[in-house]
């Protein structure tokens, strides 16, 4: 049995009263971990295309377009008055996934994929990452897929972004390490979520068979793997953590 105790005071003591930023918010593992962060007393600032369903003092909601530049730096600015200019944990959570052969997707399929799993992250952390920098500290969380490695058809705009995601974090990582700024992206195996639900139940199962551990398998799970990242102030290099093949 997992010890559960330890680890809420670990996640007490160094994950508390933080500025934090999270993308795709309104449901999935976006809405589970910003209900989680909020308990331990941190401010969090949320986006999704929908209607916020969360009810507290210190999250704040933008319904937001991530395919829409111009309404991105807006929601930025926003961030920057209201924290002035100090964010501690960057999480990039906004996916969207449609399965499909590369000649039978339409262009804005295609279009909004590229937007919303690479661009948007791209641009966001071109500006956060402004704050950390001044302040010299901060971590930042990119949420990738197995699904840059595995070349399955039908995934080619989705696993395209995410491998591009996490060539971009882990050249990120070098421009920001002088900063003391940790960043890494969690190739994540599987999370039962509506996204990753759009695969059929057989294809999940031999999905896992391929791989020694699920690291990212729960909301716990993926919180301990931020505080990991969070806490780890010397000589961090690994900027892709993933499971590992059979």
């Amino acid at each position: 049995m997992e010890l559960v105790i330890p680890f809420v005071e670990e996640f007490l003591n160094l994950i508390k009263n933080l500025n934090i930023v999270i993308t795709g918010t309104s449901r999935g593992v976006g809405l589970e971990l910003t209900k989680k962060l909020l308990i331990y007393g941190n401010n969090v600032w949320g986006c999704s295309r929908n209607k916020s369903i969360i009810s507290n003092k210190k999250y704040f909601h933008t319904r937001l377009d991530l395919c829409k530049e111009k309404n991105l730096k807006d929601w930025i600015g926003k961030i920057e008055k209201q924290s002035n200019k100090k964010i501690d944990i960057l999480i990039l959570n906004s996916s969207i996934f449609n399965r499909s052969l590369n000649s039978l997707e339409t262009d804005t399929s295609i279009i909004d994929t590229l937007k919303i799993n690479l661009l948007s992250p791209i641009l966001i952390v071109k500006y956060i990452s402004r704050f950390m920098v001044q302040n010299r500290k901060g971590t930042i969380i990119f949420f990738s897929s197995i699904a840059s490695v595995l070349d399955e058809i039908g995934t080619s705009s989705y696993a395209s972004a995410k491998s591009g995601l996490e060539t971009f974090s882990k050249i990120i990582q070098k421009e920001l390490k002088p900063f003391r700024i940790n960043v890494s992206a969690f190739r994540i195996l599987y999370i039962s979520t509506k996204l990753s639900n759009k695969l059929k139940k057989g294809k999940i199962e031999s999905l896992k068979k391929k791989f020694k551990s699920n690291k990212f398998g729960s909301i716990e799970k993926i919180l301990k793997n931020i505080v990991k990242i969070h806490k780890n102030k010397k000589n961090f290099n690994n900027s892709i953590l993933s499971d590992s093949y059979k």
